[in-house]
């Protein structure tokens, strides 16, 4: 099975569970909180109150139980990734809603960790070189969605890289790239990161960085990742960036997308706050103050 179609397959296995939990969950607090006291007042003629009461213990439990589950489990998620980058000299704090991100100085160089929905993690080094590499798996499905945006992966002849895909911008100091021995040794293993939950592992060279990505989780809810493995990856990743700076300069270079910019500085968390805020935060508004009206109505 393609690694596209087992995370899909994946993706699909999640929800069932949750559905079922969810289901398991709500239809007992449905019946307990809102049928039986609609039954109740309906046969012996008991007060509204009855509803009202009943109507809010059901709305304090799924809502008040619901974000209290997502606050314990970003609270663990926190420490547990605490635990993992702050000994390497990182720095944390929220990345979008849910993730974390870490930052710091390590060897010199600005080292960058993301974690985020997918699960995805990000880990990106500094670095003045300014070109574009993109290394993955090679799969039927990757490289039809790389043809429709006419792009072709780079022909290497190296038995040991034949299972990746490579996308360089400057080919030439690419394979100058690869043809070093230590950089393919650095590059197999980066390949190979995490390979106990992630699903797909990707090596890139943007201006400004390589990053290691890994990417999706082929379990179906367990992954983790222990401070020796992210001390290995964040040492191979600058020893990469060492051997590709003392490559004679790619010739064909680019910059950093406006995009790429917004997610560097850190801006692209505060932007999602203020959409949630507008998405979630007016319509619950709104709903608490129908909800005093009713209420004040039903006690005259």
């Amino acid at each position: 099975m393609s690694k596209f179609f087992r995370a899909v397959s994946q993706d699909y296995a999640r929800s069932m569970v949750t559905g079922l939990i969810a289901v398991l969950i709500v239809v007992p607090l449905t019946c307990v909180l809102i049928f039986v006291p609609l039954v109740l007042v309906q046969r012996f003629d008991l007060g509204i109150w009855v509803l009202v009461v009943g109507g809010a213990l059901y709305l304090l439990i799924m809502i008040g139980g619901g974000w209290g589950a997502v606050g314990w489990t970003l609270l663990r998620r926190k420490r547990w990734l605490d635990s993992v980058f702050v000994p390497l000299g990182l720095a944390g704090r929220g990345y979008m809603l849910t993730g974390r991100q870490y930052q710091g100085v390590v060897e010199e160089r600005e080292v960058t960790v993301r974690f985020y929905r997918g699960p995805t993690l990000d880990l990106h080094v500094s670095t003045p070189l300014q070109t574009r590499v993109g290394i993955g798996s090679r799969s039927q499905v990757g490289l039809a969605v790389a043809g429709m945006f006419n792009r072709q992966p780079m022909e290497f002849a190296d038995p040991g890289m034949d299972a990746f895909s490579i996308f360089p911008l400057d080919e030439d100091w690419t394979r100058s790239l690869l043809a070093h021995p230590q950089a393919r040794r650095l590059l197999l293993r980066l390949m190979t990161a995490g390979d106990s939950w992630a699903l797909m592992q990707q090596v890139h060279l943007k201006p400004g960085a390589f990053y290691l990505r890994l990417y999706r989780n082929k379990n179906l809810f367990k992954y983790s990742i222990a401070p020796d493995e992210a001390r290995q990856w964040l040492d191979d990743l600058i020893a990469l960036a060492r051997i590709a700076e003392g490559l004679p300069a790619p010739q064909v270079t680019d910059e950093e997308t406006p995009t790429e910019q917004l997610v560097r500085s850190g801006r692209i968390t505060s932007i999602v706050w203020i959409v949630f805020a507008l998405a979630f935060g007016i319509p619950l508004c709104l709903l608490t103050i129908g909800g005093a009206i009713v209420f004040l109505v039903s006690i005259r």
